[in-house]
């Protein structure tokens, strides 16, 4: 079966057991072809594994499972996983999503389509409500804050249907060809969770290589599952800890000095200001972590620094060309953008 798999299909999980048999039936139904599964559990304790191997014993031919001893976050647990993959092509899903029929087999020809592209972003539709939009796509701001290319929730009336180039794609429905995967290193695992996937469609950028919006490949994202999932585990510390050292550490690592020089302090500055503001009304715990965030890259200075010198040596595609030419940045006002925090 392995000479034959052109895809597949890699789903971290943490504790999913009553979103992720709907995921895997999705798949099952779809109309993909020559696939695998590979799921990678972060050492769950809610049966997680063993009800799907019970549910789906029919179809252990094509799904592998991987037992983590600890939970290690879903950067290394996808890195993992693809360790274990056969296919050519890479899908990552979260353990909350569910695919159109069409989903794979739409990403396939957009791949083709364009041999520049190396990942792709499917249109991420709510669950709930598969007439509105998940996500789309992001680009990064001028603050050094992610933007993106549709609200949350906006009405898809097709005004997206069109290939075009974003930043990055998110991994609840993200494809991307194993060997450009694995030529700029996969997943950084120091990020634990959040941000890994703009670092990782950066990194892509900067090799050369194109990351686009797909829209004919289609999936449908519960969206506050994982978050559920996480707040109950690692509350307060996981977003904001994790959030701020990671925002940080894609910007050190990825833009060019006359970029960094420009952005980063600005960036940091909003940071401390957002930490103050929430000691100040009362959420010391919240502020405390984004402090924490920022003083990580202290003592982690010299492995941060070795990382950037590894990515910068990789570059082939200016920033100027990246943010200008194919404007990947967005003006974003400081306005908006205590709006943006304020939501969080």
């Amino acid at each position: 079966m392995t000479h034959s798999i052109s895809l597949s299909i890699v789903i971290p999980t943490y504790n999913a057991k009553p979103y992720l048999s709907h995921t895997i039936d999705s798949i099952l139904k779809s109309k993909a072809i020559n696939y695998e599964i590979v799921i990678v559990d972060n050492a769950s304790d809610d049966g997680t594994i063993k009800h799907l191997k019970k549910r789906f014993v029919q179809h252990l031919d094509k799904i592998n499972f991987l037992i983590l001893d600890k939970n290690y976050g879903p950067a290394k647990a996808r890195n993992e996983g693809v360790k274990l993959a056969n296919g050519a092509y890479l899908a990552f899903l979260d353990s909350d999503t569910e695919v159109d029929p069409q989903w794979a087999n739409e990403a396939l020809f957009c791949f083709r389509a364009n041999k520049k592209v190396a990942a792709i972003q499917c249109k991420l539709l709510l669950l709930r409500n598969r007439k509105n939009i998940d996500y789309v796509g992001e680009y990064l701001s001028n603050t050094g804050f992610l933007t993106q290319v549709s609200p949350h929730g906006e009405a898809d009336n097709g005004q997206y249907d069109f290939p075009h180039k974003i930043l990055a794609a998110k991994s609840a429905g993200m494809f991307v060809t194993k060997e450009a995967f694995e030529k700029v290193g996969g997943f950084d695992e120091d990020y634990f969770i959040f941000v890994e996937e703009t670092d990782l469609g950066w990194r892509l950028w900067l090799a050369g290589y194109e990351v686009i919006l797909c829209p004919k490949s289609i999936v449908y994202h519960y969206f506050s599952a994982t978050k559920d999932i996480v707040a109950k585990s690692f509350n307060n510390h996981l977003v904001r800890f994790h959030g701020t050292k990671n925002y940080i550490l894609t910007l050190y690592k990825n833009l060019s000095i006359r970029y960094l020089i420009k952005i980063l302090p600005i960036h940091i500055a909003l940071w401390l200001s957002l930490a103050m503001y929430l000691i100040f009304t009362g959420n010391f715990r919240s502020g405390l972590n984004i402090f924490k965030g920022i003083l990580w890259h202290f003592p982690n200075f010299l492995t941060n620094t070795q990382k950037r010198m590894s990515v910068q040596k990789m570059r082939v595609v200016s920033d100027s060309v990246i943010f200008e030419s194919m404007s990947l940045m967005k003006n974003i006002s400081i306005i908006d953008l205590v709006k943006k925090f304020m939501g969080v």
